[in-house]
């Protein structure tokens, strides 16, 4: 029984994704395991949205076949120990295979021994750049081919590994969740935001949404199976259904819906899920302004189960650089969304990503960043330091002109405001009573959240349990999280 580890970097959408890959090779008979020491197959789940986090990726490679080596040499593991490595999501471009898989003797043992999936054959390249750059790798994957995923395994492994054929669409796989009271469920695939700087269009292709039939179906079985918190998921769920309305057609369309005069698509999905019975708490992420519309605001405060935060992206405070990133909502956009959610409840949380030092950035331009943390008054930021990526539009047309001196001063005074901010937010919890769902558990505490997703560690109670819903009265401040005890 093969045993495998998998890594997941970054977002909630490739976690997501990580439990459709546990689901398939579950189901398939290998074994899980939480040490890559102990693993004969190493799947790491990527992000390429900024360079560190590649330079990540190839780095514990490396240090897990000099760890492997050094073992072998040891004689603590026998020869044949070095693990099979692959790639899936954000790094990848093409689902392909190491030369070393492409012989002709292999192709020969190959067709006698695996019965061929439907247009196979193109995985049988090694074009992909990531080869060169990494001798270890075995394949790449392209997460909505993941129906490859064990006809690559059985011909890396020179075995027949069982494939049911209900696992041959990516939207449609179920995934294997590690916390039974939160479900994550994809709506979406793709995006067609095009932002100057972000790769993701290039590497999740063009955005389709999920019928609303297929997703209610997935709440219900989640529901069925324990799940007390549903978060829908992708990259701009509130541009939901987009592609089935013109184009032309989608920004009046827009406007109608926030005039009040019928619902929008995501709307009109967030309304049928709420309506069903036994579920306690929906969220969804994430958001861009520019599609945000009023119901999607107000289902915040007009459905029952609705959690009051919100993850959306303003990138800059200085509508410049917006533009030259080709956000397509200006600061005043944000703040108003921001204004309105407050303005209905003094607690709801907003979260949001920020890039500092873009090309072209002055310091007035920054500043104007900096001033969002007083003016938002920002639950939780994600700042990046703006880094290159190779086949952008960014990447052609404006030069990374920031010293990388002034990128860390930047860095480092957003993220003093971010603490400010943070801290100004969580005192508003303090002597607080509020219902935590109890995420994981340690030897002594539990960690949870809130509804409007803060961060709340209390002790454990023999009573209660991972995936509890359970009143904790707050009364602590602890940097970035709260404490408190069951009431």
């Amino acid at each position: 029984m093969k045993k495998y580890f998998i890594q997941t970097f970054w977002c909630a959408m490739n976690s997501a994704d990580s439990e459709k890959i546990n689901m398939l090779l579950l189901q398939s008979g290998f074994t899980k395991v939480s040490d890559h020491a102990e693993a004969d197959l190493i799947i790491l789940n990527t992000c390429s949205v900024r360079k560190k986090w590649e330079d990540r990726v190839f780095s514990i490679v490396k240090d897990i076949i000099k760890e492997r080596k050094r073992l072998i040499k040891e004689k603590v593991l026998p020869k044949d120990s070095i693990p099979i490595f692959g790639i899936t999501w954000c790094m990848v471009r093409k689902t392909w295979l190491n030369s070393k898989y492409l012989s002709e003797k292999k192709e020969r043992e190959r067709a006698r021994k695996i019965e061929l999936l439907q247009d196979e054959k193109g995985i049988f390249n090694n074009d992909d750049k990531l080869f060169p750059r990494l001798e270890a790798l075995d394949f790449t994957l392209r997460i909505e081919e993941i129906k490859y995923l064990l006809f690559i395994l059985s011909h890396i492994f020179d075995e027949k590994i069982w494939q049911d054929d209900k696992f041959d669409d990516y939207l449609k796989m179920k995934q294997l969740r590690d916390n039974p009271a939160l479900a994550s469920i994809v709506v979406q695939t793709g995006c067609d935001n095009f932002c100057t700087y972000c790769i993701v269009p290039y590497t999740r292709g063009k955005e389709f949404s999920r019928k609303p039939a297929d997703i209610i179906t997935d709440c219900k079985e989640s529901i069925k199976n324990w799940a007390k918190e549903i978060t829908l998921l992708w990259q701009n769920v509130n541009s939901y259904w987009k592609q089935f309305i013109d184009s032309k057609l989608w920004n009046a369309e827009k406007s109608k819906w926030n005039d009040n005069i019928g619902k929008s698509p995501f709307r009109q999905l967030l309304d049928d899920i709420d309506s069903l019975d036994w579920i306690d708490r929906i969220r969804f992420t994430s958001s861009n302004p520019h599609d945000m519309t009023q119901d999607i605001l107000d289902s915040h405060f007009e459905l029952n189960h609705m959690c009051n935060y919100l993850h959306f992206a303003l990138q800059s405070g200085n509508d410049q650089i917006l533009k030259k990133m080709n956000r397509k909502h200006t600061y005043a956009d944000f703040k108003k969304q921001v204004e309105y959610l407050r303005s209905k409840d003094p607690f709801f949380s907003i979260s949001t990503d920020l890039i500092v030092w873009f090309s072209g950035e002055t310091d007035e331009m920054f500043n104007d960043t900096l001033k969002t943390f007083e003016e938002c008054q920002f639950d939780f930021a994600y700042i990046a330091r703006y880094s290159v990526r190779p086949g952008t539009i960014a990447a052609k047309i404006y030069p990374d002109d920031v010293p990388d001196y002034i990128k860390a001063e930047r860095w480092h005074k957003l993220n003093n405001a971010l603490m400010k901010s943070l801290t100004q937010r969580n005192l508003l919890m303090i002597g607080k009573e509020d219902e935590v769902l109890i995420y994981w558990e340690t030897e002594n505490q539990f960690f949870g959240r809130t509804r409007n997703f803060k961060e709340v560690f209390f002790e454990k109670d023999k009573k209660c349990k991972v995936g509890d819903l359970v009143k904790v009265k707050i009364d602590e401040i602890d940097k970035w999280v709260l404490k408190g005890k069951i009431v």
